[in-house]
């Protein structure tokens, strides 16, 4: 019995970790480490320009924290995908990646939303006063994770399109298990940040 368990676990390891996973987890740590950058500069620019009398607080658009709310379901329904795909429920999955990739396209629409408020507030990403730098950081820090959100959605759509085509079940996970991954991450990320630069003010 032993000899018979052991292969199918070795199996079942060997369909999930692979290069193919490796690099996404590079890819992961490199994104962190740009992410931790960004909010590095933050406070280095914020306690520099406190001290000058150069920075300017304000509250963060409402949409924002709508964004982190969908995000957080989003990373659901991708567990929901994951989950259908290891029990074999094939037909579950591309209808669970689909409203995945929805509330992704939703998440995106909120920034846009998060956008146009901060411009009716007056705040660009290109500002003239010096203290407002501190709007350009929301800008380029969101922006760089809303570029990640993009690159997160393309990966959904081929999984879709996978799944649509019974692909992905429980002996091929090595597609869906990247995309769950990553999908977290940036949903850990998006939640990390909002909490930031919340309270980094």
């Amino acid at each position: 019995m032993p000899q018979t368990i052991q292969p199918q676990m070795s199996a079942n390891k060997k369909s999930i970790f692979n290069e193919k996973t490796f690099i996404i987890w590079l890819f992961i740590v490199a994104s962190s480490m740009l992410f931790i950058a960004f909010s590095s500069a933050y406070w280095v620019h914020k306690t520099d320009g406190i001290r000058n009398n150069a920075w300017f607080e304000f509250e963060l658009p409402i949409q924002f924290w709508v964004s982190a709310v969908i995000v957080i379901i989003s990373s659901i329904f991708m567990q929901l995908a994951y989950k259908a795909a290891t029990n074999d429920d094939v037909y579950k999955v591309p209808s669970l990646l689909t409203i995945t990739f929805i509330l992704g396209v939703s998440f995106c629409v909120s920034q846009f939303y998060a956008y146009f408020a901060l411009v009716d507030m007056g705040l660009y990403l290109s500002n003239k006063e010096a203290g407002e730098i501190s709007a350009s950081f929301v800008y380029v820090i969101s922006g760089a994770h809303l570029l990640h959100i993009v690159g997160g959605l393309v990966l959904l759509l081929v999984a879709i399109i996978k799944s649509s085509r019974l692909e992905v079940h429980k002996k091929n996970l090595v597609f869906i298990n990247i995309c769950k991954t990553y999908w977290h991450f940036l949903g850990i990320v998006w939640i990390f940040l909002i909490l930031f630069l919340y309270f980094a003010k």
